[in-house]
């Protein structure tokens, strides 16, 4: 009996850090679209349930929406945006509510459970570009002392002892 506690509780702990940061639901109805093809053809996935994360780029505020640009970063653990890894792109993510620009802020991580839309068009430096589009249905807001770890690692613990001299 105590065997199969103890059993028990080891397996709830390994598990629970395999868990997403988004919805049971969201992560069984994400068709996992690579991001490549998403960025080449958006209009081909449209309805398509993606989750995709990155760093905000930027947020603009429309009278019945708002919309957060983002430099797509690939996943890694607990579907958190892998900082030290390539970007591949940009695409929107589109709120039909109002959010925070001082919360949804530029350089934070994001990662966004949603529908596809297909292309929108925006503007970097004069030039047009289409991007892939989302209608945000989950969305996780990383703090930045969630992604000081590394590329898809949990974080590290560390133990030390010390003293300082300050002047």
């Amino acid at each position: 009996m105590t065997k199969r506690v103890v059993l028990a509780v080891l397996l709830s702990v390994v598990l629970s850090g395999c868990t997403s940061v988004l919805s049971n639901r969201i992560v069984q109805e994400d068709e996992k679209i690579p991001f490549p093809e998403l960025l080449q053809k958006p209009d081909r996935f449209r309805g398509a349930v993606v989750i995709l994360g990155g760093q905000i780029i930027e947020t603009a505020v429309r009278e019945n929406e708002t919309r957060v640009q983002v430099l797509q970063l690939p996943l890694g653990w607990q579907q958190q945006p892998d900082h030290t890894a390539a970007s591949q792109g940009r695409f929107l993510v589109v709120y039909p509510r109002f959010v925070d620009p001082l919360i949804y802020e530029k350089g934070r991580k994001i990662t966004v459970g949603g529908v596809v839309e297909g292309g929108r068009v925006i503007t970097i430096d004069g030039r047009s570009y289409t991007v892939p589009s989302l209608l945000e249905r989950e969305t996780y807001l990383w703090r930045a002392e969630d992604y000081y770890a590394g590329p898809g690692s949990p974080p590290a613990v560390r133990v030390g002892i010390g003293f300082g001299i300050w002047r």
